[in-house]
């Protein structure tokens, strides 16, 4: 038999086709319709099992649903400077041992079979049940954008609902999350500023995960940015990730949206966002999700504030250059969030001198403000006064006024109160401690403080480059000395530097020392810490102060950049040449090379060193045998000194 025989042979013996000595394309036919009926048949048999499986899926979500049987679970959002709690994350968890277990599977099924908002609901209903047990911390609500189709989604029942708890919804964060299903930002962003108004806050979560976070980033301008995980993990060991963190940080404060860290699960991601100056961080390294809403780990906590002894606030409150806002805030009589309206405009009335007040809710924190101009256009309207003065003040106030900590520097205060919109500027700041009220500060005031702090830090700068001049150089060593932390210095000074202020003149001189300077920050900004230090000695010296393990790549920084754009400064023969002509301190003719950078660097351990003074005369030293060559250069400190 033929091989092709062979085959059909054995296809009929399978598929029961008899052959009854029929030719071999009659077979064929017959053996193809036949394979084609088993398939069909075993395709829907394994459709019905699919179909079985799937309506058992069906049936166990839609019980789910029916007896509300999931639960929530809290993340603690801290402040990164004290461990201090400021907000609960709530996270939905479907029932255990369940495909529905995973929030993932649970909201994109919930999805697939529209019930998403069903299921949105209950997930807002179980965690706003939980505020009473956050301890007056904030709670982050993730909210998906389409929910602004859901009709039972409505910010009075939610605020009634709040009312009713005791407390208000300025303790509320609606977390936006699957920003790609934002198909029409100007409609969301006006959905957004209806619930703002009803005093509710908005936070972007996955900023940095990709283009649409930062187009909601764009334009929704939330109150608090977390930044992506992506962009936290391993930050320590990845200097790109930290650029782009300190680009977050700067964008945070000219906008007034707060950074938060979110996937913190190292000591070394903490202690290197600690040391970016990231106001607030969560992540599994602080706490875990949990129920009931749990402490910060002991640990972390620990850690946290060992990390801060250095911070950029102590630095510069010992340099004189600080002041926070609760040293400059007053006391002004306040009223409950029931108050009526007609009793805020009596106190008013009686007291001319007074702006503005605070409204604070039942548990004491700031509700809103009521600026007194404000108030008295809106009652001044054709209905204003008779609609509004039998009612409770909560209806006419702003409800999301500036609100910041009684610790945070005015300088980040004034930027913030900048940065609001301009019917909002002149609006006095509400200033709390640990989230209660604790006064109110002025524009005024807050514009006579900073002016203050300017003319102060002047006093002790150098007025050529700006930077902390001897004064704060040798407060800041003499505190490092003492500080009982490892820290390094460095020594810059100028080679040839004379020699080319003669040969060009004091304006060209100028202009070497304050390109240093630039340099210097520049490098410092990038490869350090906040709290570093860049001072100006004086002439063509500097100094910086830094971490150890730092210093030598900042030294390797600072001579990359000074020598290729010192050649700049100098006209493009000499240039050409690489030298120029001038006379030694005997008016002998000599030839000088272009100018290079010589840095002393000590790494100081902990009663290593007793005083600035040793440490000056050490670098002497140091920098005596770099200006011997012909080059830029770092000289490192490697004798054995006790300590």
């Amino acid at each position: 038999m033929s091989s092709l025989g062979s085959k059909l042979s054995r296809w009929a013996r399978k598929l029961h086709v008899p052959l009854n000595g029929k030719d071999a394309a009659t077979a064929l036919e017959n053996a193809e319709q036949a394979l084609d009926k088993a398939n069909k048949e075993e395709v829907l048999a394994a459709k019905n099992q699919v179909d079985a499986l799937e309506m058992e899926k069906f049936r166990e979500f839609a019980d789910l649903l029916l007896d509300e049987a999931i639960h929530t679970v809290y993340q603690p959002i801290l402040r990164m400077d004290s461990g201090r709690i400021i907000g609960y994350e709530a996270l939905c968890r479907g029932p255990a041992n369940s495909f529905f277990t995973s929030p993932l599977n649970l909201f994109a099924y919930a999805e697939k079979t529209n019930h998403l908002y069903d299921l949105e609901r209950i997930a807002r209903k179980k965690a706003l049940a939980g505020l009473t047990e956050l301890s007056g911390a904030m709670l982050f609500l993730n909210i998906n954008p389409k929910v602004v189709h859901d009709p039972t989604f409505r910010a009075d029942e939610i605020r009634d609902h709040l009312h009713e708890m005791g407390t208000t919804p300025d303790r509320v964060v609606f977390e936006i999350t699957e920003r790609t299903g934002i198909e029409d930002f100007p409609s969301f962003r006006r959905f957004l500023e209806y619930y703002r108004q009803h005093g509710f806050k908005v936070a972007v979560d996955d900023a940095g995960a990709g283009y649409s976070s930062l187009q909601a980033v764009a334009e929704l301008q939330p109150d608090f940015i977390k930044i992506d995980q992506s962009l936290i993990r391993d930050i320590d060991q990845n200097a790109t990730k930290r650029i782009l963190v300190e680009t977050f940080l700067t964008f945070g404060e000219k906008t007034g949206g707060h950074i938060i860290a979110e996937g913190i699960e190292t000591a070394a991601e903490l202690a290197t966002l600690q040391g970016l100056g990231v106001p607030f961080g969560q992540g599994f390294f602080l706490a875990l999700p949990a129920y009931p809403p749990p402490p910060v780990d002991v640990a972390a906590a620990r850690l946290m504030k060992e990390n801060d002894t250095q911070s950029v606030r102590d630095r510069n409150s010992r340099l004189g250059r600080i002041v926070p806002v609760g040293g400059i805030s007053q006391g002004v009589t306040t009223m409950n969030i029931h108050t009526v309206t007609k009793d805020v405009v009596d106190f008013f009335t009686g007291h001319p001198q007074v702006e503005g007040v605070a409204v604070l809710g039942d548990d004491h924190r700031p509700a809103g403000l009521i600026m007194r101009d404000k108030l008295f256009n809106q009652l001044g309207t054709q209905f204003g006064f008779a609609v509004y003065t039998e009612r409770p003040i909560y209806l006419v106030m702003d409800p999301q006024p500036l609100i910041v900590e009684n610790d945070t520097p005015v300088e980040v205060v004034s930027q913030l109160a900048m940065a609001r919109q301009d019917h909002k500027v002149y609006d006095s700041i509400i200033v709390t401690k640990n989230g209660i009220y604790h006064g109110l500060v002025s524009v005024r005031q807050l514009l006579d403080a900073i002016t203050g702090i300017q003319v102060e830090a002047a006093r002790f700068a150098n007025p050529l480059t700006g930077l902390p001049g001897n004064r704060l150089i040798d407060e800041e060593l003499l505190s490092r000395l003492h500080g009982g932390q490892p820290f390094s210095v460095i020594y810059t000074d100028l080679d040839h530097f004379k020699g080319f202020n003669d040969r060009y003149g004091f304006e060209r001189g100028d202009q070497a020392i304050q390109m240093t300077a630039a340099i210097l920050t520049e490098e410092v900004g990038r490869l350090g810490r906040p709290d570093d230090l860049v001072g100006h000695i004086g002439g063509d010296d500097f100094i910086v102060v830094t971490r150890p393990e730092v210093s030598e790549a900042i030294c390797r920084a600072i001579i990359r950049a000074f020598d290729a754009r010192v050649p700049e400064l100098y006209d493009p023969e000499d240039r050409a040449r690489g030298y120029i002509d001038s006379r030694d301190r005997q008016d002998r003719p000599v030839r000088l090379p272009i100018m290079t950078v010589s840095l002393a660097l000590i790494d100081c351990r902990p009663g290593q060193y007793q005083s600035p003074e040793e440490l000056s005369r050490i670098a002497a030293e140091l920098k005596k045998y770099a200006k011997s060559r012909e080059e830029s250069i770092f000289v490192k400190e490697r004798r054995h000194r006790p300590g």
